[in-house]
């Protein structure tokens, strides 16, 4: 977060998704937001498109952050900035002090951005979907933007036909620990064909 050079490599992403989508605009872009770097590297890749005028309009990026970790939406309003330990599963969003946390609050609202928080059952339930619906295994915090859309689409604030990114930052290797509720481990057997025989029973 405070080395200026990670912003302009996480911007890439952006390019990657307008590459991805036929040259496209997405309508919304769901961002897991800690320190704020990656959401700010969104919104810098797609601002050189837009100044490069390979696009013509912003996406509307949304900020998720964990209910237990939200030192950087619950400051975006305000003039202080108040900070309260961090308590969440989603592990690489959790942070105390956002270090991207003025290069972000410029971004969202220079580009009217958006956002809002999920609570870590969300995020659970959200990361059991992406596993059970898609194949994905991602991490809790990147499980946290699949909570954000599926909010937004809770409160239908999701448009139908609309082209909405959820950005899954993260492998659920990472954190294997955060998603030990979830898992119904198979039982043990031993090596030998009556054991087979009995369990398939």
């Amino acid at each position: 977060a405070y080395n200026p050079m990670t912003i302009e490599g996480k911007k890439s992403v952006s390019f990657e998704l307008f590459e991805e989508l036929g040259e496209v605009v997405p309508d919304a872009v769901f961002v897991p937001v800690g320190d704020g770097v990656i959401i700010s590297g969104v919104y810098k890749g797609f601002e050189d498109l837009l100044k490069t005028g390979i696009i013509d309009h912003m996406p509307m990026v949304v900020a998720v952050q964990a209910e237990g970790s939200a030192n950087l939406v619950n400051n975006l309003e305000g003039v202080g900035f108040t900070i309260r330990p961090s308590r969440t599963l989603a592990d690489s969003i959790s942070v105390d002090i956002p270090r991207n946390f003025h290069m972000a609050r410029q971004f969202l609202d220079l580009y009217n951005g958006e956002w809002l928080t999920v609570s870590d059952n969300e995020i659970l339930n959200a990361s059991a979907l992406l596993a059970k619906s898609h194949g994905l295994f991602v991490e809790p915090a990147a499980a946290a933007a699949m909570a954000g859309l599926l909010k937004y689409h809770e409160q239908e604030l999701v448009s139908p036909g609309s082209k909405n990114v959820v950005l899954l930052t993260g492998s659920g290797l990472k954190d294997l620990s955060a998603v030990k509720p979830l898992l119904n481990m198979p039982k043990a057997i031993e090596p030998t064909l009556s054991e087979l025989k009995y369990l398939l029973k």
